[in-house]
């Protein structure tokens, strides 16, 4: 098809003549026929046995252009006299595939420029004004100022290779002072970089520049205040062996650099430039962001354990006799400490339907009183406790037809430990209310009726307690609730993991066999159980710590390790109040924080 036809073509589609003056129909075709591929055709003809591969209507074959050609009409004046120059940009799907850049033509320019000599030689100084930026900054460009996508894609253009791949470097050195015990910094001028992320944006398709802010003065660095050395040429470099040999032969500083002439102001300028040309200091990444947070959550983790460790009679407040105490602890035989304030443990656990989670299907509760166990022995990991946690397994009446199969294998007709209620869905709420809020204990010292201590446990809270929000009970205002255990974050305590596991791996690792999980009421048993195990299991494991190590001995690995993620050992620390809960008179007696540090024991 000649170029006139097409020409008639497209204006018969658009039913406009005008729009379509000045356009080439030849700077859109896919294969260009003025000489170039000539050698391909012909090698082409040859292996067919004189058929063409090509057919001569191909000429305007469909390519990443086709679609510009059709919406030319749609294009402002300025675009159309663009499109007319042929600077064809390639879709990525093609820049990727074919491993084309995206301006070819703009490339191609960017390429053929050279820059001057500089007619210095090595050791001469630069001329002043002149706008510098650190090499080392050129180099870590991508990983210190472009984002996770772009900088993995830019990255393999910024090694010393691929950054002399076809340019030059016009090499500049600076020495520091003494004091700032740092090697020669070695230097490029600016408008060379400016230019290399030029060639950059041209083959990735991307807006690189120099960073805005207070970063922009890293790439813009002008020296000689105040007499301050300015730096000196060291050489051009073309390749990365070139590179290397320049920067072993950087010379002594100059007698002229003698920072004796610079003034007070200037000295302290030229310092401050040094200290921006630093690169040592990437990226965080995300997990190094979140190390406070990571470090702040494995203490409260700690103290949680602490406190139920308390509850339970493992342990008392801080004394000065915590150690003797925890070294003569025997697991076996009942508790020295009786449980502190006498506390009621209820566990929770909540079924919603997997379809819609507003739709409430069960509700478990399982409750360990402590005054029950204070004059039994735990046993192996508090097992000798089991026996004494109550269970109550509700089914919401209305809801009961609505049984969990695809993400989890629902067994609500599988209560092992009891028999299952149905219920009405508005009247379970006044129940948890009867058991919580209203459960109280005769005061021994007075023999007065008062409020129950009672401590909430969830197999990860956060969803539970949400879910019981839309039972309409709130654990906010619980005036009796005095704190929150949580196995999940106990076990992550124990196993030193930022990984969270499944209720089934916690009973997994406490060796606690269990059947019919996903049924509420047994989840809320076992969550329960869970909670002893790994309290009684923490203690047992300080117990052996305390025998194994000499008085006062901290590993040297493990010393290290604490220091890194904030941990401490010893005795020194109980637990402290319940977590963001308001001092109360019985809460004030549930110790201090006050008497050491804070972490992993």
């Amino acid at each position: 098809m000649a170029d006139d036809q097409l020409l008639r073509n497209l204006q018969a589609i658009t039913g406009d003549d005008a729009t379509w003056e000045g356009f080439d129909p030849a700077s859109w075709r896919s294969f260009q026929s003025d000489g170039e591929d000539e050698d391909e055709t012909e090698a082409g003809v040859e292996a067919t046995g004189g058929a063409s591969l090509i057919s001569p209507d191909d000429d305007y074959a469909s390519d990443d252009s086709a679609g510009m050609i059709f919406n030319f009409h749609k294009l402002t004046a300025a675009e159309k006299a663009q499109s007319r120059g042929g600077a064809c940009k390639l879709s990525k799907a093609r820049q990727y595939a074919s491993g084309e850049v995206a301006y070819s033509r703009e490339l191609e320019d960017l390429e053929k420029v050279e820059w001057k000599e500089t007619g210095l030689a090595m050791g001469d100084v630069s001329a002043d004004g002149t706008l510098f930026v650190a090499w080392r900054l050129v180099q870590n460009y991508p990983d210190m100022f472009v984002g996770k996508t772009n900088g993995i894609r830019a990255a393999p253009l910024f090694t010393l290779d691929a950054l002399h791949e076809g340019r030059v470097w016009d090499i500049y050195y600076v020495h520091c002072p003494p004091e700032m015990n740092r090697k020669p910094v070695m230097l490029v001028p600016t408008y060379q970089f400016e230019h290399f992320l030029d060639v950059v944006n041209a083959k990735l398709e991307t807006r690189f520049t120099i960073p805005p802010g207070r970063n922009e003065e890293r790439f813009m660095m002008t020296f000689g205040m105040g007499n301050s050395p300015r730096p000196r040429f060291l050489g051009r470099s073309d390749n990365s062996e070139s590179f290397r040999a320049l920067h072993k032969a950087i010379p002594a500083p100059h007698e002229d650099d003698n920072l004796a002439k610079a003034t007070s102001l200037g000295l302290d300028e030229f310092k401050q430039l040094l200290n921006k040309t630093r690169a040592d200091r990437k990226k965080e990444k995300k997990s190094d962001r979140n190390r406070p947070k990571r470090i702040k959550a494995h203490q409260e983790w700690g103290r949680s354990i602490k406190r139920v460790q308390r509850y339970l009679g493992l342990r008392g407040r801080v004394t000065d006799d915590a150690a003797d105490k925890l070294a003569n602890l025997d697991l076996n035989l009942s508790m020295v400490e009786d449980p502190e304030n006498s506390v009621l443990f209820v566990a929770i656990d909540i079924e919603a339907w997997e379809q819609n989670h507003d739709l409430i299907t069960e509700v478990g509760i399982a409750i360990l009183d402590t005054a029950e166990i204070k004059n039994i022995a735990p046993g192996n990991d508090g097992q000798n406790w089991f026996q004494h946690i109550d269970a109550l397994h509700i089914r919401v009446k209305e809801n009961s037809w609505a049984v969990n199969r695809r993400y989890v294998h629902g067994c609500p007709d599988y209560f092992n430990f009891g028999t299952s209620e149905f219920t009405q869905g508005n009247l379970i709420e006044p129940l948890i209310k009867n058991l919580i809020d209203k459960a109280t204990f005769i005061d021994p010292v007075d023999g007065t009726t008062k409020p129950r201590p009672v401590v909430l446990v969830f197999h990860e809270s956060s969803s539970d307690i949400k879910y019981l929000k839309s039972l309409s009970y709130y654990v906010e205002g619980a005036q009796n609730v005095i704190d929150v255990a949580d196995t999940r974050e106990m076990h992550q305590y124990l196993v030193r993991s930022n990984n969270s596991a499944s209720l089934a791996s916690v009973l997994d690792y406490l060796g606690i066999s269990y059947r019919h999980l996903h049924n509420a009421g047994n989840d809320a048993v076992y969550t329960l159980q869970a909670m002893v195990g790994l309290a009684v299991k923490k203690r047992a494991m300080s117990i052996e710590n305390a025998q194994k190590k000499p008085e006062g001995h901290v590993p040297y690995s493990d010393f290290k390790q604490k220091e890194k993620e904030g941990w401490t050992s010893g005795e020194d620390t109980d637990g402290g109040n319940p977590v963001g809960l308001p001092d109360t008179d019985i809460k004030a007696n549930l110790g201090s924080e006050d008497a050491g540090g804070q972490g992993w024991d």
